[in-house]
C-alpha cells in the first residue's frame, strides 16, 4: 500500500526507538522516479543524523569537519524505508533497533 507524505513534513524531524528514545533526526531521503513522467517519487532509504547537540547548533558540515578533526567518525547512518514507521509522520519509529538496521553514509 502507499502512502503520499510531504517530504516537509520529514526532514529534520526526531526518530524514535520502540522505548520512545530520540535516535536522531532525518537528515536526507534518498529516493527516485516511481515512472518516468508521473511526478511520482518513491523514497527508498532516510539517512539520520545521530550527531545530537553539537550538529544541532552548527549544522550538518560543520559537526562532520569537527568529527573529522577530532578522529571520529561523523554520526550519520542510513535506514531503508521498510524500517521506518511513518503511520504518525510526526514521530517516526523505527522498527527495529538502529544497531541492528543502520549502516554508514558511503563517503561522498
Amino acid at each position: 500500500m502507499s502512502r503520499e507524505i510531504r517530504i516537509d513534513r520529514l526532514s529534520g524531524r526526531s526518530v524514535y526507538d520502540s522505548a520512545g528514545r530520540k535516535v536522531g533526526r532525518i537528515r536526507e531521503l534518498l529516493g527516485e522516479i516511481e515512472r518516468p513522467g508521473s511526478g511520482e517519487y518513491v523514497v527508498r532509504e532516510f539517512h539520520i543524523s545521530t550527531g545530537g547537540l553539537l550538529e544541532s547548533l552548527t549544522g550538518v558540515q560543520f559537526a562532520r569537519v569537527f568529527a573529522e578533526r577530532s578522529g571520529r567518525r561523523a554520526n550519520r547512518v542510513v535506514v531503508d524505508w521498510r524500517d521506518l514507521d511513518l503511520s504518525n509522520p510526526e514521530r517516526p519509529l523505527l522498527r527495529r533497533p538502529l544497531a541492528e538496521i543502520a549502516r554508514p553514509i558511503p563517503d561522498r
